[in-house]
């Protein structure tokens, strides 16, 4: 539940500042398999997940200061009815957004995989995705300043990076 993770990155973050640190808000998955997606019920899901975003960027304003660190909320998965898991857009598109330190302003261009969230935290974290992966870094999503820096900690570390788009 939504209160006992918030109250979790609440307490971590008074003491600990990490340079990476997921939260995973369940109720939204939790309403659509269980009542369907789109529903009355998953609608109140989305709302309690959204108050939980806000609870989370609070504790990490005061962790780290307003805007200096970056936030990406996205989902793992979209659904219909109570399913998920087919061809269907309604299954494959989910929220994809980021926001904060070296962020641009404005939409992203081009098409975002779920798979993308994992090397796009690689690489503002300055490691490349393995070669091997899927998913590349949305680059095209930070600031001019923010892809040297991230590109030049990559280059720093000795590893050769995967790409990025």
């Amino acid at each position: 539940m939504a209160t006992r993770t918030i109250a979790d990155v609440q307490q971590y973050l008074r003491y600990a500042r990490p340079n990476l640190l997921f939260v995973h808000i369940g109720e939204p998955d939790y309403a659509g398999h269980s009542v369907g997606w789109m529903s009355f019920v998953y609608g109140w899901a989305v709302r309690r997940a959204d108050g939980a975003v806000a609870s989370v960027i609070r504790s990490a304003d005061q962790a780290f200061g307003a805007g200096n660190y970056t936030l990406v909320v996205t989902a793992d998965h979209g659904g219909h009815g109570r399913d998920h898991g087919s061809r269907d857009a309604r299954d494959m598109t989910i929220p994809w957004i980021v926001w904060g330190r070296g962020v641009q302003e404005g939409a992203i261009s081009g098409e975002v995989k779920t798979m993308d969230t994992a090397a796009t935290v690689l690489w503002l974290l300055g490691t490349p995705a393995p070669a091997s992966w899927t998913g590349h870094a949305v680059a095209g999503a930070f600031t001019h300043a923010a892809q040297l820096a991230a590109d030049s900690a990559i280059a720093a570390s000795g590893w050769k990076a995967a790409g990025s788009r």
